[in-house]
């Protein structure tokens, strides 16, 4: 039997991915939509039927309250602004609904544990589950570069240069709340974390970053407060690292790149070459469809979900990228990494 599911959020990322994902995967039936506003639900809702509609301009029966009351909705998946999608994620796991919410898990490292303490100590995690969800960790490219350092042995070095430049007319950044960001890093901490995920997922479980210290800067006034990060990484095994992450510059690069015991790894852009010979890894969508039926799959084997999607690992790459943010704040300062 299907399990019942009600998409929470409307923007951007919910047209995009998770509806089209929802109706990708089998084992879900798209029961609800949940947004701010009545539009914006209808919006998301125009080329699905029999889907009932959920906001605050509902009127009575139609509140987030009486979605999460209804017996034959069994998970939702919330994507809201960082800064209202904790008291969402809490109403759901409160009324017994499996929840998987974008990344980043929280607007910071404290709000994060404070949340996953809560998770812990409230809710029978046994029972009811919280995924987070962070797609890099489920694209091809990343899966095929992280198998292939996984074979060239040890990490000795690694860079990672992520750059490219948000115009004032791209559509996230005409979203409010990322426009006038009132969380760190502004894009820097949106797409940011997508990268250390990227990064944490290719280094492996045996190589985890302990301290970074970095600079950073805001090179297009209307990314406040900073749009540029330029981190030194340290893992525990002692290799060493740069990234470079930047949603203002100039020029557009994407690599990936890791020199191992046995030969060198890149990844850059949708190829990777292994010790000079290119693989071409031909792109089969962002990692929405995968991430999404791993949790369904969870939710319908009633087992925890996996570890890609776990809050403990989506407070993993958080932290990395405070750290990287915080050391910037405090020119350069070796700051370390604990909850990885």
């Amino acid at each position: 039997m299907a399990i019942g599911v009600a998409i929470i959020g409307s923007g951007n990322f919910a047209k995009e991915q998770h509806l089209p994902a929802v109706q990708a995967v089998k084992d879900l039936d798209l029961k609800a939509i949940y947004s701010r506003s009545l539009k914006s639900a209808q919006d998301l809702a125009s080329n699905t039927t029999d889907i009932d509609l959920y906001s605050e301009d509902s009127g009575a029966g139609r509140s987030y309250t009486d979605l999460l009351n209804r017996s034959d909705i069994s998970a939702v998946i919330i994507g809201l602004p960082i800064l209202v999608q904790p008291d969402f994620i809490r109403q759901a796991l409160l009324a017994g609904k499996h929840v998987l919410s974008e990344k980043p898990i929280a607007k910071d490292v404290a709000t994060a544990r404070e949340l996953l303490s809560w998770y812990q100590n409230n809710i029978d995690t046994s029972k009811v589950f919280w995924a987070v969800g962070e797609n890099f960790r489920y694209m091809t490219k990343f899966l095929f570069a992280a198998e292939q350092v996984r074979q060239m042995g040890q990490v000795r070095n690694f860079r990672v240069n992520v750059h490219s430049l948000v115009k004032q007319d791209n559509k996230y950044y005409l979203t409010a709340w990322r426009k006038t960001p009132e969380y760190q890093g502004g894009f820097l901490l949106d797409g940011g974390v997508h990268m250390v995920a990227g990064l944490r997922l290719i280094l492996g479980p045996n190589e985890r970053i302990t301290t970074v210290s970095a600079h950073s800067q805001l090179q297009q006034e209307y990314l406040p407060p900073v749009d540029t990060v330029d981190a030194v990484l340290k893992t525990g095994s002692g290799a060493t690292g740069v990234m470079s992450l930047s949603w203002g510059s100039a020029f557009s690069d994407n690599i990936f790149e890791f020199s191992c015991e046995k030969g060198v790894v890149k990844m850059h852009f949708d190829g990777v070459t292994v010790n000079g010979h290119d693989h071409v890894i031909e792109f089969d969508g962002k990692g929405v469809v995968p991430e999404i039926a791993d949790f369904a799959a969870a939710v319908a084997n009633g087992r925890p979900v996996a570890k890609s999607q776990s809050p403990e690992e989506a407070l993993a790459d958080l932290e990395v990228l405070e750290q990287m943010l915080r050391s910037g704040d405090q020119e350069g300062e070796k700051m370390e990494v604990q909850w990885q």
